[in-house]
């Protein structure tokens, strides 16, 4: 018994149609992600605060888990800060002291890991 063509090419349709049934869609393998342990972020002088002190945004705060201090790398040096939270900070800088910043070997507006202390 011969097909037509019509009916060889329905047929592969079908085939097609069931398979891609079985695939689950894109978003069902999609894992929930975890929240960054740290953050690059740009690290500013202000005058105004303490030694031992930074000012970070509330919303990288409760993105990193910071709630009391943070620890502040760069270059491989590490310092640990007393944390101020604010609204109203823009979440990729955070501000500190003029000296805890010539420490580190920092100037204005340099670029930082930021994560949660240990």
């Amino acid at each position: 018994m011969k097909m037509s063509k019509d009916e060889k090419e329905e047929e592969k349709k079908v085939d097609v149609k069931s398979l891609v049934n079985i695939i689950p869609p894109a978003s069902s393998l999609k894992k929930s992600k975890a929240p960054p342990k740290e953050k690059r972020v740009k690290m500013k002088k202000r005058p105004d605060i303490d030694q031992g002190i930074i000012l970070i945004s509330s919303k990288l705060a409760t993105e990193l888990g910071i709630s009391d201090e943070a620890e502040v790398s760069v270059k491989g040096k590490r310092a640990k800060f007393k944390v101020i939270i604010q609204d109203g900070l823009p979440d990729t800088e955070i501000y500190g002291n003029d000296a805890d910043m010539i420490k580190l070997g920092l100037e204005d507006n340099s670029t930082v890991s930021v994560r949660a202390s240990k």
